[in-house]
């Protein structure tokens, strides 16, 4: 009663959108105007900050490394030239580095010009003394510095975060004054993280426009008109302005990820659309007006479209556990715009259609889209009915080889990979550790809890070894400490003496160079290596690793030698913003998993719940694992790893897939439960659905392809991923699901008898009146099935049984057959007693007493049976003892019901024929009688009327008894039908009719054997795989008022006339 409700709540508010349309596109016009003036708004913003997990351990220790030794914003500008000491050439750099401090937001710029001159103490050094002065300087060498002289690198440190991209602008403006007779490029952070802004605006420019105008055209070519294509595209472009509005309201930027939005929903809404309107078009043509066909239409495709909307928004949804605030981003928005979708199909959509109706498709073009789709949809057909041994074989074996690749899948996060090779960031990240130290920073921090630790020289000797042993890392460029700075100092002091550039060798001589130190270079630069109390110190190593296994990696030998080297009390840490990325990187596996396993479980209760069948539960999730076992087979087999873009495939896919396969299960099950025919409803099913189903695959395709074309790898990879992953879903729907259903049931038997009865099973079968849906489960799910061809017996006169039947479908004869044969000795007499239809009971008796049974039961027709037996009613009983007291019940009223049926019929037994319904021979002479009587009297016609059925008794000898009695039976009913009421039937004898017609002349009564003749010459009787046509010969009689003959004799000069007729035959 409340899925009925339910039902008729979601006609009503359907019904309400399509007669007050213009109310509709009014109310969602204002919606959409509100939402689009927040998107002025909307900002971009991305970094490679969007890469971390906020509360991972390492996170927080970066975040209490940069409170305690800061964490300075660096641009590196790289100069090239043939001779970075050639006079002139030296001096356009320091104009340049002159010209860079200038600039707003820079703080500080350290270059080999101004190295110079803080070098020049006491007088004017040429080129070749500050050459070979800084020559023994190892903090200079690969950091300002290449060996062979050619590279340099200017370093600005920013004072302010958020100057970022002006101080990038204006410095790239600056280079581009300086490159005659340099080489120029900045790199760095920020300029990483502003490459990743730009791209990701230029994508956004791009790609959702070229995906919209690719999906127009598909439309076109789909739905064959311009209106056709207008509307779709009109309720996609309606989404995207609510989920554009909603992040600007929420001041949630636009980001790498966020990007793929736009691209996602114009592709998915599309193929929403697609299976409406053909639905619609189909709809239009059976309909009178445009109202009543948007009303058909979405009646039908309402529950199929919101549900492949909730498991796409699962699917999505499920990216909310992850750690990972870009990803949770891109699930919030994501869901947000499918919603949108879904509220905007469901009433824009109809009221759209309601009051612009789409025009017809032109014949021949649509013949010929049809003929082509027909070739397809056959062969997918004949692939799934003759060959699916082949196709189950070939499918199989790609699943194992995508199984395989799977286990060869790396996860990896590289921002430097995020870009294309003939990028600038890429290029010049490449350029630079060829001659310089990468641009890619790690921290090593040693802590001795021991205060002034770091101010004896023993132990400035021990960073010193540590930096040999860190320098020896691959990947490592550099490393850079505060004893590097004590050496330059101590260098400094004593008139740049080569062999002054090391480590002091006293305690005072350290505390007197820490206060130099400070002079020099400044607080800052001490800060940045070193804690206040000198127990702390921070190792800097320049790297160019980029991968976040090689951070790990390099991590993990890092802290295997300290481990070994610096044991209790001392404690380290290996941190940095590479650390941080590298570790979030491998929790994606976690999350994925995790994400995943939510979906299926969400996506299989629902198949569940739909279906009522573990088994549909199973079989449904099979072609949506397919093809993320191919995605990620893919991967594993070329080398793509998972990355921050790539671990959305799972989600997406098993939201996008699972929407085909519903549309197929349900479509599916609408037509088995016509027939229960698996191959004729796999073969509709496939007519009717495969056509969206192949559209809405490549309209998803050809939407994500677009983002092939982005400017980000990991973004073209998962634009390629997902088309492999459309592909691989489409054959999973189209063969490996039909296939697998082919070999499953898809109705319980309770869906069995609910298509036999045409109602549930509590409404159509008394027995269970009155008990909940689950009570007649626990029932159905203990009963069996059998089934009964025609005059098969179910159950005999005599014999024990325990139990008790339910007429699901068909008829049943209850007889009584007599011991003795009758004369002739052919067979013996059969009376009958009743005939049951469907939701009756039989057999009831013998279960509860176990005795033997009182008349013989025997099927009419091919009859369906539920058993119900004695253990069964003990075990309910037993385990459900309010639902046995109900079954009880029912069945005490129905025995009741029973005796007062059969003590009527005793009452009219001896008026009445059991099975002709006719009245008896005795009781016909009787009211013949009377009717000859009042015809003397009142001087009325009167007519008897004899049939005789032609061929009888041969028809009786060749089809059996059971055949024989269904003809006299339903000639009986013809006879009834074409008498007054007034008038008297009755059945003479086995093969013979009499008819009393009062008030009626011979010519009257002749007319009426005219008109009887007619109607059983237009009636057939089938039997089997025979048609047989009934013949009868008539005799007629009418009473002389005047006569003093009486009843008997009428009735034997209507034998004689019968007689005489047959005679004449």
């Amino acid at each position: 009663m409340g899925y009925l409700s339910k039902v008729a709540r979601a006609e009503s508010w359907l019904r309400y959108i399509v007669y007050h349309p213009r109310q509709i596109i009014v109310l969602v016009s204002l919606i959409t105007l509100i939402f689009a003036l927040q998107i002025p708004r909307l900002r971009l913003q991305t970094s490679i900050y969007d890469l971390i997990i906020e509360d991972l351990p390492e996170t927080a220790q970066y975040s209490a490394f940069k409170e305690e030794f800061g964490c300075e914003e660096i641009i590196l500008v790289v100069a090239k030239s043939k001779g970075i000491f050639q006079a002139e050439t030296f001096r356009k750099i320091d104009r340049l580095a002159k010209e860079l401090s200038e600039i707003k937001g820079v703080r500080r710029v350290v270059s080999l010009p101004g190295i110079k001159k803080a070098m020049e103490t006491t007088a004017k050094w040429t080129l070749s003394d500050f050459e070979r002065a800084i020559s023994p300087v190892d903090l200079i060498q690969r950091n300002f510095i290449s060996q062979d002289k050619n590279t340099t690198v200017i370093s600005l440190v920013l004072s302010d975060v958020e100057e970022k991209d002006r101080v990038i602008n204006a410095t790239e403006e600056l280079i581009d004054q300086y490159k005659e007779g340099l080489s120029l490029y900045q790199i760095g952070m920020p300029i990483v993280s502003k490459a990743l802004a730009d791209f990701t605006r230029l994508d956004f420019i791009t790609l959702p426009a070229i995906t919209f105008a690719l999906i127009a055209v598909i439309l076109y070519i789909f739905l064959g008109n311009l209106r056709g294509m207008l509307i779709p595209a009109g309720s996609v472009v309606i989404a995207l302005v609510w989920t554009f509005g909603l992040m600007a309201w929420t001041g949630t930027p636009l980001s790498m990820l966020t990007m793929i939005v736009p691209i996602f929903l114009i592709a998915v809404g599309t193929a929403y659309c697609m299976y409406i309107f053909p639905e619609y078009l189909a709809a239009l043509k059976g309909s009178d007006t445009p109202k009543e066909a948007s009303l058909k239409c979405f009646l039908q495709l309402g529950f199929p479209t919101t549900l492949a909307v909730i498991t796409t928004t699962i699917g999505l949804g499920s990216l909310l556990i992850n750690k990972i605030h870009a990803i949770r981003q891109f699930a919030v928005f994501s869901c947000f715009g499918i919603l949108c979708m879904l509220i905007i199909v469901l009433t824009f959509l109809p009221a759209v259609m309601a009051i612009l109706p789409l025009p017809e498709e032109k014949p021949e073009r649509g013949l010929r889209k049809k003929a082509l789709f027909n070739k397809i949809l056959s062969g997918i057909i004949r692939i799934n009915l003759h060959h699916q041994k082949i196709a189950l074989t070939l499918i199989g074996m790609v699943a194992l080889l995508g199984i395989m690749g799977m286990s060869r899948i790396q996860v990896e996060t590289n921002p430097v990979d995020f870009f294309k090779k003939d990028t600038y960031v890429a290029k010049n990240f490449t350029d630079i550790y060829q001659d310089m130290s990468g641009s890619f920073p790690l921290n090593v921090v040693l802590d001795s809890h021991s205060s002034d630790y770091f101010e004896h020289p023993a132990n400035l000797k021990k960073i010193e070894r540590l930096q040999g042993f860190l320098g020896s890392v691959e990947g490592v460029d550099k490393t850079i400490s505060f004893a590097d700075y004590l050496k330059l100092v101590n260098y400094a002091t004593n008139g740049y003496e080569k062999e002054l550039y090391a480590l002091p060798e006293e305690a005072f001589e350290v505390r007197m160079l820490v206060n130099s130190y400070k002079t020099m270079l400044g607080e800052d630069v001490l800060k940045t290596f070193m804690n206040q109390d000198f127990s702390k110190v921070n190792i800097m190593l320049r790297t160019h690793i980029s991968s976040s296994r090689d951070f790990l990696e390099t991590r993990r030998k890092i802290e295997a030698y300290l481990e070994k080297n610096f044991p209790s009390p001392f404690t380290f840490q290996v941190t940095g913003i590479g650390i941080v990325i590298s570790h979030s990187s491998h929790l994606i596996t976690e999350g994925q998993v995790r994400s995943l396993v939510m979906t299926l479980i969400l996506v299989f209760a629902i198949m569940f719940l739909l279906f009522m069948s573990y088994k549909v539960g199973v079989i449904g999730m099979l072609p949506n694992c397919f093809p993320i076992i191919v995605s990620f087979g893919v991967m594993g087999w070329l080398g793509i790893p998972l990355s921050l873009a790539t671990s959305l495939i799972a989600s997406i896919a098993i939201g996008l897939a699972v929407d085909d396969t519903i549309h197929y299960l349900v479509c599916y099950n609408r037509e088995f439960k016509k027939d229960l025919d698996k191959k004729r409803s796999l073969r509709e099913t496939i007519q009717h659905i495969g056509r969206p189903i192949i559209f809405t695959t490549i309209t998803i395709s050809v939407g994500f392809s677009i983002l092939m074309f982005s400017n980000f790898k990991p973004t073209a990879v998962f634009g390629l991923l997902m088309v492999i992953t459309m592909f691989s879903a489409l054959v999973a729907d189209l063969i490996l699901l039909p296939s697998l259903m082919l070999h499953v049931e898809l109705v319980t038997i309770w869906d069995l008898l609910k298509l036999r009865l045409g109602k549930d099973p509590q409404k159509g079968i008394p027995l269970f009146d009155g008990l909940s849906r689950t009570q007649v489960h626990y029932i159905l799910m203990a009963g069996a099935l059998r089934t009964y061809e025609a005059g098969q017996v179910i159950m005999e006169k005599g014999e024990l049984s325990d139990s008790m039947y339910v007429v699901i479908s068909g008829e049943l004869d209850v007889v009584n057959v007599s011991d003795e044969p009758i004369p002739d000795g052919t067979q013996r007499v059969i009376q009958f007693i009743a005939r049951l239809k469907t939701g009756d009971v039989v057999g009831e008796m013998g279960m509860i007493r176990s005795c033997e049974r009182s008349a013989t039961v025997m099927a009419s027709s091919y009859t369906e049976l539920l058993q119900i037996d004695e253990k069964m009613i003990k075990r309910l009983q037993w385990l459900y003892p309010p639902t046995a007291h109900r079954f009880f019940f029912n069945l005490m009223g129905m025995l009741c019901d029973r005796l007062e049926g059969l003590t009527q019929s005793f009452l009219e037994a001896t008026t009445v024929e059991g099975l002709t319904g006719l009245r008896t021979r005795e009781y016909f002479v009787t009211v013949l009688e009377k009717e000859i009587l009042r015809s003397r009297r009142y001087r009325i016609p009167l007519s008897l009327l004899m049939v005789s059925l032609d061929n009888f008794g041969e028809m009786n000898r060749v089809y059996g008894h059971q055949a024989a009695n269904a003809i006299l039976s339903d000639t009986a009913t013809l006879l009834k039908q074409n008498v007054r009421r007034t008038d008297l039937i009755c059945q003479y004898s086995v093969d013979k009719f009499a008819l009393m017609l009062a008030h009626t002349a011979a010519k009257g009564a002749r007319a009426l054997v005219e008109r009887i003749k007619g109607v059983l010459k237009d009636n057939c009787f089938r039997i089997g795989s025979d048609t047989l046509y009934v013949t009868a010969t008539f005799g007629v009689m009418s009473s002389d008022p005047d006569s003093e003959n009486g009843v008997r004799k009428l009735i034997e000069d209507a034998l004689q006339a019968l007689k005489e007729a047959k005679e004449d035959l």
